[in-house]
């Protein structure tokens, strides 16, 4: 016999392909977010550093027109999609629990499965799946660029910490099986006035490319292999950043409609995930929802799959 917690377990389990390597200590440090980061970098020396950083740094922002699908230097268009890097990683990657910056750097590298995985094949995880591209040239300068703008941010961070709100917000398992159905209720409600009502989002005004919000799915969104193709992520994002203007000790969804609304999202139709998926495992720095103290007994439930059977018009939900 399976509960629904064992259930969704399995496809966390499934989802993370990772282990407890991963947790990092968050303990007995005293190293802090950094504040004023436009100042700092605008006050830092000439040199060559602080060109990679700033180039680091306008490539989180404006990725699309630098490293896009629409990049104005065709030979830099490795995205196969024009979204950018802080619509997932907010704030320039410095929003605690929208999987910030602060403490990548000192994580990296990584034992995953017996194998040392760089900051660089990160970096390059995100590009072939959240922007569903193909990967940055190691030894090219948007690499470095990229790896100088997160070292930056977490130059206060010792090695091996993750700082508070490093990855994302833990979330509890729902009491019931994530449905699609309620999602698209909770999207009408809460979303759909930011992501359009087909997911399609909002793109920036010419001459500028990419988008001030967004896509959710479509030809234009992250590719099945993203972070936010996975439920659990989804949901866990949701719940500590939407709607915009939340923040994570003062969510408005329940825990519920995040897992809901990461339902209806992620049935819709992306993208599909490069054949042969990235030579390093998909790496978050924790997996967001804790296993259930007792997965053992319990009745039966149906399969973990978002449901988004048609119900008549007067049923509830």
């Amino acid at each position: 016999m399976k509960t629904v917690a064992w259930e969704l377990c399995i496809a966390l389990a499934a989802v993370a392909g990772v282990g407890a390597g991963y947790l990092l200590s968050e303990s007995g440090t005293t190293a802090r977010y950094p504040s004023n980061v436009p100042e700092k970098i605008a006050e830092l020396p000439p040199g060559p550093k602080t060109d990679l950083i700033r180039y680091g740094r306008d490539l989180v922002e404006d990725t699309p027109r630098l490293i896009g699908k629409g990049a104005q230097n065709p030979a830099l268009a490795y995205g196969g999609n024009n979204l950018s890097c802080q619509n997932c990683h907010l704030n320039g990657g410095l929003r605690p629990f929208a999987a910030p910056f602060v403490s990548t750097a000192a994580s990296f590298p990584m034992l995953v499965d017996n194998r040392a995985i760089a900051l660089h094949d990160r970096i390059n995880s995100c590009v072939r799946l959240g922007l569903n591209g193909k990967p940055l040239p190691e030894d090219g300068r948007e690499m470095a660029a990229l790896i100088a703008y997160i070292e930056f941010l977490g130059k206060d961070t010792p090695e091996g910490v993750r700082l508070p709100g490093s990855g994302l917000m833990p979330i509890a398992l729902p009491s019931e099986l994530p449905s699609a159905r309620r999602g698209v209720t909770v999207y009408a409600q809460h979303c759909q006035s930011c992501h359009g009502q087909n997911g399609e989002g909002a793109r920036k005004l010419p001459p500028e490319i990419g988008y001030y919000v967004p896509p959710l799915w479509g030809e234009a969104s992250f590719n099945g292999g993203a972070g936010m193709g996975q439920i659990a992520y989804a949901a866990s994002y949701i719940r500590a950043n939407m709607p915009i203007g939340v923040d994570h000790e003062n969510p408005v969804l329940s825990v519920q409609e995040a897992w809901d609304v990461a339902a209806y999202m992620i049935v819709h139709p992306r993208p599909i995930a490069p054949a042969q998926g990235p030579a390093e495992p998909m790496i978050i720095e924790e997996l967001p929802v804790s296993p259930p103290p007792d997965a053992a007994g319990g009745p039966p439930v149906q399969e973990f799959v978002p449901d988004r059977t048609p119900r008549p018009a007067n049923a509830g939900p």
